[in-house]
């Protein structure tokens, strides 16, 4: 989180270079406009620029100590003006740094998945065009340790990718595996609806991307392409998926 933050920073410094140079000039702006206004009734607080600059920063900053305050009806108008003026210059550099904070985590979000989607054997040989399309209906879903995810004898109708956590695979006459950050699991239920051979449980809180058999058949239905190519690569790795599935971290 520290990092993305310091990344939006960075990717922002121009812009948040420029609400400072505006914050600079709005403040001796409004400090020269209070001398002039209010220089005769309190010389000793805004008798010169400088002096009057101290005002102009704790009011355009929304900080308002009340240390130093107008007492001329038109100072008072002028620092009601400039008050709500230090209202937009607060939002805007928070705007521009929460903007770029939440595309940095959507890019972050947005490589990781497409780097599970692209690595599932089934949807290894589409272009990216195709893996895209298919991103559009991941969702989401969390599992807390001891939840059994999918049960052996079920009939499947998703797949699950693992973007954290552990996942332990329990199949019959097999070792248990354990799925980690980034592998995935019931790929085969995608494409050929069947029963469950193995029980998957979250061993920790784990965060899981699903990708339901439905979805991906309306994608096809809409991208007769598409699903030519996720059919063609289906048959090509059946046998490999079904044997080294614990090995390459993919069970059904």
């Amino acid at each position: 989180g520290i990092r993305s933050l310091y990344e939006a920073i960075v990717n922002e410094r121009r812009a948040l270079l420029a609400c400072l140079i505006i914050l600079a000039s709005l403040v001796l702006a409004a400090a020269s406009i209070m001398h002039l206004a209010e220089h005769d009734a309190q010389p000793e607080k805004f008798g010169t620029i400088p002096d009057a600059m101290w005002w102009a920063v704790v009011t355009l900053t929304t900080v308002g100590y009340g240390d130093v305050v107008p007492i001329t009806p038109l100072g008072k108008v002028i620092a009601g003006v400039i008050a709500i003026m230090g209202l937009g210059m607060l939002a805007l550099p928070v705007g521009i740094i929460a903007t770029s904070f939440a595309e940095v985590i959507h890019r972050r979000d947005f490589v990781v998945t497409w780097g599970m989607v692209s690595r599932v054997p089934l949807f290894r040989d589409l272009d990216a065009d195709d893996v895209a399309q298919i991103m559009r209906f991941l969702r989401s879903n969390t599992a807390v340790p001891g939840e059994i995810i999918v049960r052996r004898g079920e009939i499947g109708h998703s797949m699950y990718f693992i973007a954290a956590g552990q996942i332990e695979l329990d199949r019959p006459h097999h070792q248990k595996s354990i799925l980690n950050e980034g592998d995935f699991f019931g790929e085969l239920a995608v494409l050929n609806p069947a029963r469950r051979t193995t029980t998957a449980r979250a061993l920790i809180r784990s965060d899981l991307l699903v990708l339901d058999a439905s979805d991906l058949r309306l994608l096809m239905t809409e991208r007769p392409e598409l699903g030519r190519r996720v059919e063609e690569a289906s048959r090509d790795h059946h046998d490999m998926i079904y044997d080294d599935s614990a090995e390459r971290g993919a069970s059904s």
